[in-house]
């Protein structure tokens, strides 16, 4: 399976809350089976959260985790229809989220790939198509980065 596929975006997150956006992400890793229990994966993401933030500003936000738990490397996105307060850097609530999950035995993989994201979430234009992009156009976006 690749790191990135379609079937990895939920264009709809259910939840009002940072805690109920964690679990429908973690519903979602469960369903295209890339780990082993939902809500392991919640208890990492929020344990990822007391140690800082992962809301990025600009209404994105980074949730991620590493454990045994996790099966393969994997980028998930969603957008949710509600504003979540998220504790971001910029004070803002956000609706758009980008999950990395990467196995234990993966740390290095996983800093390369929160890099990447990271340097190109300060572009206006990336951020954009995040937003308010076709799933098509968000799927390329996020492709774009990971295969270079």
């Amino acid at each position: 399976m690749n790191i990135f596929e379609t079937s990895h975006i939920n264009m709809n997150l259910a939840g009002s809350s940072q805690k109920e956006i964690m679990s429908s992400l973690a519903d979602l890793a469960f369903d295209i089976n890339v780990i082993n229990d939902k809500s392991e994966l919640i208890k990492d993401y929020l344990e990822r959260e007391e140690e800082s933030t992962t809301g990025f500003g600009n209404g994105v936000a980074i949730p991620h985790a590493r454990s045994n738990n996790i099966k393969s490397a994997t980028i998930l996105f969603g957008r949710s229809s509600s504003d979540i307060e998220w504790d971001s850097l910029d004070g803002k609530p956000v609706n758009t989220f980008i999950s990395l999950l990467v196995p234990d035995d993966q740390a290095d993989e996983h800093l390369k790939l929160l890099a990447k994201l990271s340097r190109k979430l300060v572009h206006k234009d990336f951020v954009e198509i995040l937003k308010t992009g076709s799933e098509a156009e968000v799927f390329e976006a996020i492709n774009n980065i990971v295969n270079n």
